[in-house]
């Protein structure tokens, strides 16, 4: 009988990978729509205890799945005000124009596909929600109606932020594995060493910021906001200056240089992180409040 490694035995299924809001940010914040990520810098700014992405995502997007026409829903979603109501099309030939007809009112059609697109269907669920007999169909509505689905790595990473789902992973990659385990186990070894490493950590910090080089919008928009929530919340910085009096010179010195927008080692970024960690727990009561002005900062920098 083969002998499996003591490590290899112990390793556990609950979950395929641990999808946090922090590992998003870090390895794929460019897949993530920018709504989203906005709200995603805003609670990790705050500290604290963190929601699931696919929580995030449902809380997000809240006021569109209950929105009552197209037009309510373009007005809260600046970003959907592109998309064409399938009604222009009512007279297309096309299969998936019938499909929609024997389905439904071609006026309650384009909200209803919206909603399902931001709840993440696929298109395999779509083409079966609509009766579709081909998944292409999908595709061509989405060329026609302007619709542009999300990154299919955002997909994965919201579906994999669910418990349910990681377990369903997480139950394949065990599979896979007792079917060789010596391979399996060295695989996942070797996997684990290499996202440890420096270079790898260097690669993902670069990757970062060369996005940020070839969106310089993305980096200035969040700038102006914070700038923006800070404005709102004097009451905070002043109780963040008067906490900042309190901690040893090296951390001072630290903020600082942040503040200044000098570049920090990565010793110094653990303490800028430890620090905001610190005033969010000491100051928890202010946390809401943040989060208000931070709402309202985003949706001024939206022109909402």
């Amino acid at each position: 009988m083969q002998i499996i490694s003591s490590n290899y035995q112990h390793q556990n299924f609950k979950s395929a990978k641990d999808i946090s809001l922090k590992y998003v940010l870090e390895k794929h914040s460019d897949c993530v729509p920018n709504r989203v990520l906005q709200r995603m810098m805003e609670l990790v700014d705050i500290g604290g205890e963190l929601p699931q992405l696919y929580e995030l995502h449902r809380e997000v997007y809240t006021p569109l799945y209950e929105a009552k026409n197209l037009a309510e829903a373009k007005e809260l979603f600046p970003e959907i005000r592109d998309i064409v109501d399938i009604k222009t099309l009512e007279n297309n030939r096309s299969k998936a124009i019938k499909a929609v007809k024997a389905k439904m009112p071609l006026e309650e059609f384009t909200l209803d596909y919206i909603k399902k697109i931001f709840m993440m269907f696929s298109q395999p669920q779509l083409a079966k929600e609509y009766g579709f007999t081909n998944r292409n169909l999908v595709q061509w509505l989405n060329e026609k109606l302007h619709v542009k689905a999300f990154s299919s790595i955002y997909t994965k990473l919201v579906a994999m932020s669910s418990e349910a789902e990681n377990s369903r992973i997480a139950e394949c990659s065990r599979r896979a594995i007792f079917r060789d385990p010596e391979t399996q186990a060295k695989r996942l070894q070797k996997a684990a060493e290499h996202h440890r490493s420096a270079d790898y950590r260097a690669k993902k910090r670069q990757e970062m910021i060369d996005y940020y080089r070839r969106n310089p919008e993305v980096s200035e928009r969040y700038s102006r906001i914070s700038q923006r929530t800070w404005e709102l919340c004097p009451e905070i910085k002043q109780a963040m200056s008067d906490y900042t009096k309190t901690c040893p010179d090296y951390v001072r010195r630290v903020m600082s240089k942040k503040i200044k927008g000098q570049k920090l080692t990565e010793h110094e970024k653990r303490i800028s992180s430890a620090y905001y960690k610190n005033f969010w727990d000491t100051h928890s009561e202010y946390k809401e409040q943040y989060r208000k002005a931070r709402l309202q900062a985003i949706k001024e920098a939206e022109g909402c």
